[in-house]
């Protein structure tokens, strides 16, 4: 359950990113008037499926508009998260939205994911990287693993048939364990209608991908 307060955040986040998205385009703009289900509810689903811990340190790759860091933050306000995008306006626009909504524990990097293991401010280690479409499995999986905790875990929020983005993921991280939970919301067709998932992924022995 929100709080009030919680709830006063959700709102100033949404009018914020929707006026900045008519600046800079970090969600489509088709999407407009569908940011609460299709991005905050969408984001913070991560949370409903058990997998998320409510504390710890949280990368967020490909974060465009704050999605789904911001959102996550707000529900889960003990997560420490870094909002990583390799667009400079993106950042720049992001790192202010996150400024509305706490000066702790969350930030806006500009980096490439595959150059995060030499920022040493920024590298980690994570207990969660999570992303929201934002690449082909298989390629977070090679980014997140240098930066993650020996224990730690990818969430990744995806849609459809998964089977062969997991098969590719599978043959390279052939000792990855990967689960796909299907995500559904009492009273909101959308996320079944356009199957919408939470794949978590673990590395048991953080083995190296194949070449």
């Amino acid at each position: 359950m929100l709080s009030r307060e919680q709830v006063a955040e959700f709102e100033r986040y949404a009018g914020d990113l929707a006026y900045w998205n008519e600046k800079v385009n970090m969600i489509s703009r088709r999407d407009i008037d569908n940011i609460w289900v299709r991005h905050l509810l969408h984001s913070i689903s991560l949370g409903f499926t058990g997998l998320l811990p409510k504390s710890g340190k949280v990368l967020d790759i490909g974060t465009g508009g704050g999605l789904p860091g911001i959102p996550l933050k707000i529900a889960y306000p003990k997560l420490d998260i870094t909002l990583l995008d390799s667009i400079a306006k993106k950042v720049q626009t992001v790192g202010m939205l996150a400024s509305h909504i706490t000066k702790h524990g969350l930030r806006a990097v500009r980096n490439r994911a595959e150059e995060l293991p030499n920022d040493p401010k920024n590298r980690g280690p994570y207990d969660v990287v999570v992303s929201r479409a934002t690449a082909p499995l298989v390629d977070l999986m090679k980014w997140s693993r240098p930066v993650l905790k020996p224990d730690g875990k990818i969430l990744t929020l995806k849609g459809g048939d998964l089977t062969e983005e997991i098969r590719q993921a599978q043959t390279k991280f052939r000792d990855a364990q990967i689960t796909v939970v299907d995500l559904a919301v009492r009273g909101v067709d959308w996320f079944t209608e356009e199957e919408k998932k939470v794949v978590e992924v673990t590395f048991p022995s953080k083995i190296i991908a194949e070449e």
